[in-house]
This record gives structure tokens, C-alpha cells and sequence, in this order.
């Protein structure tokens, strides 16, 4: 019971019920499928999605040129689309494009693989788009976390397929995934943010009292109906959502320039060389893991400890966690490939720091869509992720075609102290500019990154 005391008397009321939580968790799960068969198709391609490589090439081969570059077109168009036509159809395309991925696989030649590569980079620009966006909006500020850093957990778990799968078994294994995915669709309901971007305010209050076990009437669902409203507003008070007015509003602006400086931070951390295991540990003698053990393992450990901690440790604090740990890890590695240093003793303290660069890798590579998702009003959300998405394809190749002449430039074992001064810059930037967004509306966010008071 409440009780409500007043000068002369005291009022029992009902109880108001808070739903059920783990709705919007379940219907996360079923969108994050898709990053499991992204993680298991990753052996068959010669890129990641986000920023290194598995497969050891002395060059850029074209299948990661197209990858990359059709990502970067991808991710925008899959944007405009959600905002044109729902989360949801969103959600359903990726699922029909990571389908039609699996139909070069069993054609092996090059033709087939640059198909591949560019019809997988589709589902890459969905993937790392729309989910996010998806689930930040169907979640309740509890479970927001915690749904969203499911993606890196179902990531790295589908790299771990490579180890107990034949390329067969994963074929075919993809084949039962989609087509599971495809079914599980039944289940994937409308965002409530979309329905109140198109003034459809009944048909979002019904699902939101749908995602939350509630009924319609039910306090909790009218308020948050009405948070979002508000949000609306805020954002369309000055008329019709230009790029001249984002670039106006400081704090969008200055959110836009948190997501460049962790997308960044993040492209230049040194995966490019530390996810390829046999260059990152090129000096030691007789150490052998052909399967990536290491590389693999490390990353599942990492995400798991972030899914864990997210619900008790802001982001904000594990993705600066994270980069500190790899500052370090990659210092000591740049001790270990010095030029023509032959490791003869202590090469159990290189392949450790190998592997503790890789579980701060696994914690954090996520994170800044993540913690852009959150920041972001959802009426210019999905057009900013969409370009910054973009950006972040784009300084990725970059980075992977002047790689090698930097490499031969300075030397591997420069390069890993200036990966470990760009992840020590990261951790202190997000530690002191980033905004807290465990458990906070949008409202609450963006009064911390303010440049002027903002109204209670």
C-alpha cells in the first residue's frame, strides 16, 4: 500500500504497478540474432565490421573495400528507411539482406566473394544502425543497458563458432539462423518512438502498455508517453529538423562531436594490428594458435564483463575502463616487437598483454554507438547515426590503405605506442566530457552536456 498523509487524514491507495521488464528484453534478443550470424560470417570475410581484420593479407584485398564502402552507403539509406517506414521494417530488411549473404557462400570463386562481401556490408550498415536504435527505444530506462550491450556478447559469440564449425556446418547453421530470425519476426513490434515522430500518440500508447505488461491507463504508461512527447516537442519547437539547425542546437552539436571523438578513438586503437594475432606477436618464436584462440576467447570474456557490469557501472565508466586497459597492454606489446628484438624469455608476459588488449577491446568496441544511441533526441537520431556511421566506415578504410606505410615508416613497435597515447587519450576524454546514461531520459543526458541552463 501508499500512503498519502495530509494535514488532517491519511489516504491507502493501490499500489501502481510497474510491469514486467524483461518484455522489451526478449524482443531485444530477438533483434541482436542478427549480430550472432554477422560474428559466425565474419571467418568468411576479410574484414570485421568495425574496425581490424582476422584474416592475415600483406594488402587491402577489394573484398574489404567493398565491404567497407557499401557499409558506408548502407548505414544512411537504412536510416532515411526507419524514419520513412518504421524500426521494425528496418529490422525485417536487414534480416531478408543477411539472408541473401549466405547465397555466395556456396559459390566459391572471386566473383562470388566480392559479392559477398558487398552484400554483407548491407547488413553491416543495418546492423550497427538500426539495432541499436531499435532496442534503445523499446527498452525501459532499467534494462536499456544491459539490452544493448547483448549486441557485443552475440557478436563475439558468433566468432567463437569458427572454433567448434567447420565452413560447412556454418553454412548451413547461418541458413537455420535467418530463417529462425525470420520467424521469431512475429514477435518484433513497432518502436514507440517512431509511432509518436508520426503524431500516432494511441497506437504508442497501446504498445507501450504492451512492452510493459501494463494497461493503457496505467500511470507508468502515461508518462512515459508522455516523456516522449515532450522530446518530440523539444525538438521541433523551432520548426522543421534541418542539418543548419542540428549545427545550431550546441547540444547537439556538441553530442555529435562526443560520437567523433569516441568513433574515432575507437577506429585508431590499434585493432587493425592486435586483432591479427600473428602480427601483433610477429616476434615471438614457436608460439602457434592458427585457430585464434586467444583472439576470440578474449573478446567473449570482455563483453561478457561489460554486460555484467553495465547494470550496477555507468558506460560512461566501463568504456574508460576499456580504453586504459588497452593504453597498457599496448605499451607492453610495444616493448616486444622492437625491431630485430628476438624474444627469448618472458614470452608468457607478451601473449598476457596480447590478451588482456583484446578483453579491453571486447569491453568497449561497442560502446560508442551505444552511448551515442542513448544521447541522441530520437527525431534526429537515426539521420546523425546514419552519418556518423558513415564517417566511421570511411576513416576506417582510410586508416587500413595508409596502415602499411606508416608500419614500414616507423616501425610496428612505434605504432603500438601511439596506439596506446591515442587509447590513453580516449579514456580521458570520455572520462571527463562523455555524459553519464545508465538508467537516464534523454532530458537528463542532454543537461549534462549543456552549454546554457536549461528549465527545470
Amino acid at each position: 500500500m501508499v500512503y498519502t498523509v495530509n494535514c488532517d487524514r491519511v489516504v491507502i491507495t493501490k499500489d501502481v504497478e510497474r510491469g514486467s521488464v524483461w518484455r522489451g528484453v526478449v524482443i531485444a534478443l530477438i533483434a541482436s540474432l542478427g549480430f550472432f550470424t554477422h560474428g559466425i560470417q565474419t571467418a568468411n570475410l576479410t574484414s570485421t565490421a568495425h574496425s581490424g581484420h582476422f584474416i592475415n593479407t600483406d594488402h587491402v584485398p577489394w573484398s574489404t573495400t567493398a565491404l567497407v564502402i557499401t557499409a558506408a552507403i548502407a548505414g544512411p539509406v537504412f536510416c532515411y528507411t526507419i524514419d520513412r517506414h518504421g524500426r521494425k521494417m528496418g529490422i525485417f530488411i536487414i534480416n531478408l539482406v543477411q539472408g541473401a549473404s549466405l547465397i555466395p557462400l556456396f559459390f566459391l570463386n572471386d566473383t562470388s566473394t566480392i559479392i559477398l562481401h558487398v552484400i554483407a556490408g548491407m547488413a553491416t550498415g543495418g546492423l550497427f544502425t538500426v539495432c541499436p536504435i531499435y532496442i534503445q527505444e523499446i527498452s525501459s530506462l532499467k534494462t536499456k543497458g544491459f539490452s544493448m550491450c547483448v549486441t557485443m556478447v552475440m557478436t563475439a559469440a558468433g566468432y567463437m563458432m569458427r572454433l567448434v564449425m567447420n565452413l560447412e556446418e556454418r553454412m548451413f547453421f547461418m541458413v537455420a539462423l535467418v530463417m529462425f530470425q525470420f520467424i521469431l519476426m512475429v514477435f518484433v513490434l513497432e518502436s514507440p518512438s517512431y509511432l509518436v515522430m508520426k503524431r500516432k500518440f494511441e497506437t504508442a500508447s497501446a504498445l507501450i502498455a504492451k512492452l510493459r505488461g501494463l494497461d493503457e491507463d496505467n500511470p507508468n504508461v502515461m508518462k512515459e508517453l508522455k516523456d516522449l512527447r515532450e522530446e518530440s516537442d523539444r525538438a521541433r519547437a523551432n520548426g522543421r529538423i534541418t542539418i543548419r539547425m542540428i549545427y545550431r542546437n550546441k547540444i547537439w552539436w556538441d553530442s555529435i562531436k562526443i560520437g567523433l571523438v569516441l568513433y574515432t578513438t575507437m577506429i585508431l586503437c590499434g585493432s587493425i594490428v592486435f586483432l591479427n594475432q600473428s602480427k601483433a606477436l610477429i616476434q615471438l618464436k614457436g608460439y602457434d594458435d592458427p585457430q585464434s584462440v586467444l583472439v576470440t576467447s578474449a573478446l567473449l570474456a570482455g563483453s561478457l564483463l561489460t554486460l555484467i557490469c553495465v547494470t550496477i557501472l555507468d558506460m560512461k565508466y566501463l568504456l574508460s575502463l576499456g580504453y586504459a586497459i588497452m593504453a597498457l597492454a599496448s605499451g607492453v606489446l610495444a616493448v616486444y616487437n622492437q625491431v630485430d628484438l628476438e624474444v627469448t624469455s618472458y614470452q608468457w608476459l607478451a601473449i598476457a598483454s596480447l590478451a588482456t588488449l583484446l578483453f579491453g577491446y571486447g569491453m568497449s568496441w561497442v560502446l560508442p554507438i551505444i552511448v551515442l544511441t542513448q544521447t541522441l533526441n530520437f527525431e534526429i537520431k537515426a539521420t546523425l547515426l546514419g552519418m556518423l556511421f558513415a564517417y566511421f566506415q570511411l576513416i576506417k578504410l582510410a586508416h587500413a590503405y595508409t596502415f602499411p606505410y606508416i608500419e614500414e615508416y616507423v616501425g610496428a613497435y612505434t605504432l603500438f605506442y601511439i596506439f596506446a597515447s591515442v587509447n590513453l587519450y580516449g579514456a580521458v576524454y570520455n572520462l571527463f566530457v562523455s555524459p553519464n546514461v545508465n538508467g537516464l531520459n534523454v532530458r537528463q543526458i542532454e543537461k549534462q552536456i549543456k552549454r546554457i541552463p536549461l528549465p527545470a
